[in-house]
């Protein structure tokens, strides 16, 4: 649809107009630079203490800023949790607009658990965000009353009413008592009903792990379909990464730790082409070697969704893997590592992954959650920055040394949580000595743009949209993405996709729905976030 309806919004502060920047913008120039304002958005003490493992970003209260959800394990001995005398619940944390945060107090969201993983997500299509928890429950044992609890807490499900959470986990079927080892949470329409589903990754440290697939029988009620939609009975993982790869309107799966790759079919059933088990295969190098997280993204701008993967070790081999378009429905993969710059390993653990754009260049940049932590306290976290593409093979140099990192962060999501066109880092830490930070990204400015799309026929989230950005001149490529949430590990993003767009100031805009519906905006300045509907 060509020029259908298509709302336009500065969302909030328009930064480069408020700071003087409109006419000086240009490609970006610089390092990748974070400056870490925890204490100045008053973050420090309500987080103090969290052993922070799950987390998510999401704007819960609708008033155009990217509240915090944290998460952590509250069953470990009480020395763990200094600077705190003892484990402190899960934090939901509000986003005031004037730089800081503020607790809320009065949210049954603050329970004490063992949670690794978050995710905000539109489930009623009513225009607000749910919030799914996954808590790693270890029933039984001894410890104080909090321990006990915290062993038993299963997942959780909190229905948004206008900005007050709900607990409906029982009602819900979404959270069985089945489900013990919740880990990272998957968002999805698999059926393509306009209603967003669940995939709830179960780790393999439990007896008869298995990873679930909840459909959405509207009204917040859900149904298990693992079985009938054909995934394993016994699929386990940590992370995962959702996207439509064979462009038959219907996301594809995969599963870090285990490595499974689901193609879906016409028949509304995914199955595992042997050739991508194959491809990503992996050999561990010891017990504890573990793929996890992934993220898939268009690293080289020919228009297909790449994939990085994370490892969840301390030797932590990390992989890019380039997509080479489909054959007979089935996505193909080529491993490109080395030759784009990756180490051959990393000194800490990688557990989260996210491509993002972080210089607004016009490249997209690999972030995983490894960092360095120097002597006066100073996170910098670890970004391969793209330096382009020779003969399709994008090449990344890091933003620190890899050998000097020394430290990591379970979970670590994205999004521009001050609204000024940067994609900042909230770091949620599980280490005594350390603090989980919020970064807010200070690189030079760059022009840029983000999109929403609101479905109508389409979950009104628009997850699973696709975005495309060309030049508004030529009408070549400057970008792809696929809108989603819950990717990576252990974390959850805003529903925006995010495009740096360097020198140029206005780009043509087509938004693909999952329903087969576009909207095309020729000529979309730069610099703001628009919200596309569904026709």
């Amino acid at each position: 649809m060509e020029g259908g309806t298509i709302l336009m919004k500065l969302r909030l502060p328009f930064v480069a107009l408020l700071l003087g920047w409109a006419g000086a913008l240009g490609s970006a120039e610089g390092p990748i630079r974070f400056e870490d304002i925890t204490d100045r958005a008053k973050l420090r003490e309500p987080l103090a203490g969290l052993m922070g493992h799950g987390g998510a970003l999401g704007d819960f209260d609708g008033d155009g800023w990217i509240d915090i959800y944290a998460g952590g394990f509250a069953d470990r001995p009480l020395a763990e949790y200094a600077p705190a005398k003892g484990p402190i619940p899960n934090q939901l944390l509000r986003n005031l607009g004037n730089g800081q945060f503020a607790r809320v107090n009065d949210s049954p969201t603050g329970h004490f658990a063992r949670t690794s993983g978050a995710v905000f997500a539109d489930l009623d299509n009513d225009g607000d965000l749910e919030l799914y928890v996954g808590n790693n429950a270890r029933p039984g044992g001894k410890g104080t009353e909090i321990q006990q609890q915290s062993r038993g807490a299963f997942c959780k499900l909190y229905r948004n009413d206008r900005g007050r959470f709900v607990d409906i986990s029982q009602a819900s079927g979404a959270c069985p008592p089945t489900l013990k080892s919740g880990r990272n949470i998957g968002v999805l329409d698999y059926d393509q009903d306009g209603l967003l589903d669940l995939l709830v990754i179960e780790d393999r440290f439990t007896r008869a792990p298995s990873t679930r697939l909840f459909r959405n029988l509207g009204g917040l009620r859900f149904e298990d379909v693992t079985v009938r939609a054909g995934l394993p009975e016994d699929l386990f993982g940590l992370g995962c990464a959702i996207a439509d790869l064979n462009n038959d309107g219907r996301p594809e799966i995969f599963v870090g730790h285990s490595n499974r790759f689901f193609v879906s079919h016409k028949d509304g059933r995914y199955r595992e082409p042997d050739s991508l088990r194959q491809t990503f295969a992996w050999a561990p190098l010891h017990g504890e070697d573990w793929p996890c997280g992934a993220a898939f993204g268009d690293l080289n701008q020919d228009g297909r969704l790449d994939m990085v993967l994370s490892i969840h070790c301390t030797t932590a081999r990390n992989r890019v893997y380039l997509n080479e378009g489909v054959q007979d429905g089935v996505p193909q993969f080529r491993d490109v590592s080395a030759a784009c710059g990756m180490p051959a390993e990393l000194p800490v653990k990688s557990p989260h992954v996210e491509i993002q754009d972080f210089d607004n260049d016009g490249k997209p940049d690999i972030y995983f959650s490894s960092a360095l932590t120097n002597q006066q306290g100073a996170c910098t976290p670890l970004i391969f920055r793209q330096d382009g593409a020779a003969k399709g093979v994008p090449r990344f140099t890091p933003n620190v040394a890899p050998e000097s990192l020394n430290t990591y962060f379970a979970a670590g999501p994205s999004g521009d949580i001050d609204n000024d066109g940067r994609i900042d880092l909230f770091l949620i830490n599980w280490f005594g000595g350390n603090h989980s930070r919020l970064l807010s990204n200070k690189s030079a400015p760059a022009h840029w743009l983000q999109v929403v799309a609101q479905g109508r026929r389409s979950n009104r989230m628009g997850i699973g949209a696709r975005v495309i950005l060309r030049d508004a001149q030529d009408g070549s490529l400057r970008g792809v993405q696929e809108i989603g949430v819950g990717y990576g590990y252990a974390s959850g993003q805003p529903a925006v996709a995010h495009f740096g767009l360097g020198k140029f100031a206005q780009v043509d805009v087509t938004v693909e729905f999952p329903g087969g519906k576009s909207v095309t905006r020729r000529q979309t300045p730069a610099d703001r976030r628009i919200v596309v509907e569904e026709p």
